[in-house]
C-alpha cells in the first residue's frame, strides 16, 4: 500500500514537473505494420536465391516522429525508421503524395524522411526496377504496396497525435556491440586522421527522449551496427537486433500495438558500413547461435538507450528546418577541397567482383569471387554475361570506376538500370543536426561527413546524426583511401572512388544554406518508374487443401502437457498459404493464460519468445508455432491458438489443448 501511494505520488510529480517545463514544439508519434508475406519470398540483404522466408519470428514496424515548432507549426519534420532492408525512392514518393492527399502541403520532400534499420530478414521484392528480376529479387506490388500504406498509416497516427511537448537529447558510448569488419581497409585511411579516433567503429548512440503533459511518450536514438546477427541460414522474418531492443522497450512501456497512444521506441540506423554484430570475424558470435547473437547485441543497445533515456535532460530548443536535393551522381564534379587530389567526378554506377563476393565476415557471397579482388577477368566476365545477360560495361566506365573489376554496370544505359540520382536532406532539430543519405557509409567515411556538415555550421549545432538508409538506396560509400582495397565496402561503393567526396560537398553545400536561410536550388528531377516496373504476382505455388478429416486449424495432439521453465512449447496446425492471402496486421498465433475472468493473451505473433514456421505436408500447409516460455510466466493453464485465411479468403482459427506450466 505504502510503494503503491509513493510510486502515485512520484507520478503526479513527474507529470506536474512535465507540465511545468516551457514546450518548445509540438511532437507526435505513430507505429504501424509493414510486416511482408511470411513464405516464398527472398529475404533481402544477403543475396542468397536459397534464404526463402519460411516463416515469422518478430513482426517488421514502421516508427514514425513528427516534430514541429511551438510557434510556427508549419515549420515540421517527419522521421521514419522501418523494419526494413532499405527505402526505394518510389516509396518516399508515394508516402509524400498520399499524405498531400490528407493534409495538404503540410508534408513534402523537404520535410520527410524515410529511413530503414537494414536489416538482414525481411523478404525483399519491393523496387521498383527496370529489369524482370531486379537487384533485389524482382517487384511484388502487393509487398510495395503494403510498405507504403504501413509507412503511411504511421505517419498519420503521428499527425493525429501531434501535442505540445519537448526533446531531451543525451549521447552515450556502447563500446560492446560491433566490430570491424572489413579493418584492413580502415587502416588505409591516413594514420594522423585514424589517431583522432580512440575506436575503429563509430561508438556513439545519440537519444532523443519526447515527452508532453503525461510523461514519456516515445524515445529515438541512432547506433552504427550492421543487422546481420540473424545470418544467411535464417528463413524467418525478423527485425534483427534493431527490431529486438525496439520491441522490448515498448513492451516495457506497456506498448499493445493496438492502442494510439502506445510509447514508440525506434532504435534507428547510422553510419554501420563497416560495422559487424558478428564479433568471432566468421559469421558468428558472440551468442553460440545468431538468435542468441541478436538478442546479445539487442540487449547491449538497450542497455544504453535504457541509460540515456533516463538521464536525458538537455532540451533541444530551436529551429525546425530542413534543406533537400537531388544530385545525378552518374558525373558528377567533385571540388579539390574535398578530394584533397584536384577536381574529380563520380563515375555511372556499377557493381565490383567483391560485392559478389560478399563480406567474409557476414557471409552470403559467391565462391567465384572473394573481397579485395582489382582485376578484370575475361573468363569471368564471359559467365556474367552467359549467366545474367548483362550487356559488357564500356571502356569509359571501367576506367573511371578503377581499380574496381566490373561485374555489372547499371548507370549509363538510356534508361540506366538503376536510378542515378539520389535524394540528401539536412536537417535541424534546435541544436541536433541529422544529414540524411541513401547509403551504407562506413566509419571513417562518417566521420568526415559529420566534419564536412559541423564545418558549414555556427555553434549552435551540437549534435550531429547521420542517418543511413534515408530516403532511398544507392549502395555503400567509403573513403577514396578504403575504395582503393576493393574490400566488399568498396566493390559495393556504386558511384566509384570519389563518391564519398561527393556527398560531402552536396552536404556542405545544404548545411551552408540551412546555416545562411538560404533556398537550394534543386534543378534535377527524380525519374519516377512507377507504372513502368515488371510487377510480379506473389509466389504461393500449387499446395492443396488439408484432405480427409483433416481441417484449416485443426491442432495435431500434443506430446506433452507439462512444461517446466526453459522449455519451449511446440505445436503443429493444418494451415493455409499466409502469402495467398497477405495483409498486414493479422496475428497468426496468440498464447492464452486461463484467469478467473476467463482466457487473457499474453504473448502473438510479434513477441521475441514466439515464432510460426509454414511447411508443406502431404502436399498442404502446416503451421509449426512455438512458444518460449519466459522465465516471469505465471504456473498455470495455457493454450496457443493459430489464424489464417482459406483458399477462398475466409479466415479460420484452431486452439490447442489446454497445457500447464509451472515455475518449479
Amino acid at each position: 500500500m505504502i510503494r503503491g501511494l509513493i510510486c502515485l505520488v512520484t507520478l503526479f510529480y513527474a507529470m506536474a514537473s512535465f507540465a511545468e517545463v516551457p514546450q518548445h514544439y509540438i511532437i507526435g508519434r505513430g507505429i504501424a505494420d509493414v510486416t511482408g508475406p511470411a513464405v516464398g519470398l527472398q529475404l533481402w540483404g544477403f543475396g542468397r536465391p536459397d534464404q526463402i522466408g519460411e516463416g515469422l519470428h518478430i513482426r517488421q514496424r514502421s516508427r514514425a516522429f513528427i516534430i514541429a515548432q511551438a510557434d510556427d507549426p508549419a515549420s515540421r519534420l517527419v522521421f521514419v525508421s522501418a523494419d526494413l532492408g532499405s527505402i526505394d525512392h518510389h516509396i518516399v514518393l508515394d508516402v509524400v503524395e498520399r499524405l498531400q492527399q490528407r493534409f495538404g502541403r503540410a508534408y513534402n520532400l523537404d520535410n520527410v524522411i524515410l529511413t530503414a534499420t537494414h536489416t538482414h530478414s525481411g523478404p525483399g521484392g519491393y523496387w521498383q526496377t527496370r529489369t524482370t528480376s531486379g537487384l533485389d529479387g524482382g517487384l511484388y506490388p502487393e509487398h510495395y504496396e503494403a510498405i507504403v500504406q504501413g509507412i503511411t498509416d504511421s505517419i498519420v497516427k503521428a499527425h493525429n497525435d501531434l501535442q505540445p511537448g519537448n526533446i531531451f537529447v543525451a549521447t552515450g558510448e556502447v563500446l560492446d556491440a560491433g566490430v570491424n569488419r572489413s579493418a584492413v581497409a580502415y587502416l588505409e585511411n591516413p594514420a594522423e586522421e585514424r589517431a583522432r579516433y580512440e575506436a575503429d567503429t563509430n561508438t556513439t548512440m545519440t537519444v532523443l527522449k519526447f515527452v508532453d503533459d503525461t510523461g514519456a511518450i516515445g524515445m529515438l536514438n541512432w547506433y552504427a551496427l550492421h543487422p546481420t546477427a540473424m545470418n544467411f541460414h535464417n528463413h524467418l522474418i525478423s527485425g534483427d537486433h534493431k527490431g529486438y531492443a525496439a520491441l522490448q522497450m515498448e513492451r516495457e512501456h506497456g506498448s499493445t500495438y493496438a492502442s494510439e497512444g502506445d510509447f514508440v521506441a525506434a532504435f534507428a540506423q547510422s553510419d554501420p558500413g563497416d560495422v559487424t554484430p558478428n564479433t568471432n570475424l566468421d559469421n558468428t558470435g558472440p551468442g553460440a547461435t545468431d538468435v542468441e547473437t541478436t538478442r546479445i547485441m539487442g540487449e547491449r543497445q538497450l542497455l544504453v538507450a535504457r541509460q540515456l533515456f533516463r538521464e536525458a535532460s538537455e532540451e533541444l530548443v530551436g529551429p525546425v528546418d530542413s534543406r533537400r536535393i537531388y544530385v545525378d551522381l552518374s558525373r558528377y564534379r567533385v571540388q579539390a577541397r574535398f578530394t584533397g587530389d584536384g577536381e574529380q567526378h563520380t563515375c555511372p554506377s556499377a557493381y565490383g567482383y567483391s560485392f559478389a563476393g560478399g563480406s567474409s565476415e557476414d557471409g552470403g557471397g559467391h565462391f567465384l569471387f572473394r573481397e579485395g579482388m582489382t582485376e578484370q577477368s575475361v573468363w569471368l566476365d564471359w559467365l556474367i554475361r552467359l549467366v545474367t545477360g548483362v550487356p559488357r560495361w564500356t571502356e569509359a566506365v571501367h576506367a573511371c570506376q578503377a581499380p574496381k573489376p566490373i561485374l555489372f554496370e547499371t548507370g549509363s544505359g538510356d534508361p540506366p538500370l538503376q536510378s542515378q540520382i539520389h535524394s540528401v536532406t539536412v536537417a535541424r532539430i534546435g541544436q541536433l543536426v541529422i544529414l540524411a543519405l541513401p547509403v551504407e557509409v562506413t566509419t571513417m567515411a562518417g566521420r568526415r561527413l559529420r566534419d564536412s556538415v559541423q564545418s558549414e555550421l555556427g555553434d549552435w549545432a551540437r549534435y550531429i546524426v547521420l542517418a543511413g538508409y534515408a530516403n532511398g538506396y544507392a549502395g555503400y560509400v567509403t573513403t577514396p583511401e578504403e575504395y582503393q582495397l576493393q574490400q566488399y565496402e568498396g566493390g559495393h561503393t556504386l558511384h566509384g572512388r570519389w563518391s564519398l567526396p561527393a556527398y560531402q560537398q552536396v552536404a556542405s553545400q545544404l548545411a551552408g544554406a540551412l546555416e545562411s536561410g538560404a533556398t537550394v536550388a534543386d534543378n534535377i528531377r527524380y525519374d519516377d518508374w512507377r507504372g513502368k516496373s515488371v510487377g510480379l504476382p506473389l509466389p504461393v505455388g500449387s499446395a492443396k487443401t488439408p484432405s480427409g478429416e483433416r481441417h484449416y486449424g485443426d491442432a495435431l495432439p500434443m506430446l506433452k502437457r507439462e512444461y517446466e521453465s526453459g522449455e519451449t512449447v511446440t505445436i503443429d496446425f493444418w494451415s493455409s498459404n499466409p502469402t495467398a492471402h497477405y495483409v498486414t496486421g493479422n496475428n497468426f498465433l496468440r498464447v492464452e493464460y486461463r484467469t478467473p475472468a476467463g482466457w487473457q493473451v499474453v504473448a502473438d505473433d510479434g513477441d521475441w519468445s514466439t515464432r510460426v514456421r509454414w511447411r508443406l505436408e502431404d502436399d498442404a500447409f502446416m503451421a509449426e508455432l512455438s512458444w518460449e516460455v519466459p522465465d516471469d510466466a505465471p504456473s498455470g493453464d495455457y493454450r496457443i491458438s493459430h489464424h489464417g485465411f482459406e483458399e477462398a479468403g475466409h479466415a479460420f482459427s484452431g486452439v490447442s489443448e489446454t497445457f500447464r506450466y509451472t515455475t518449479e
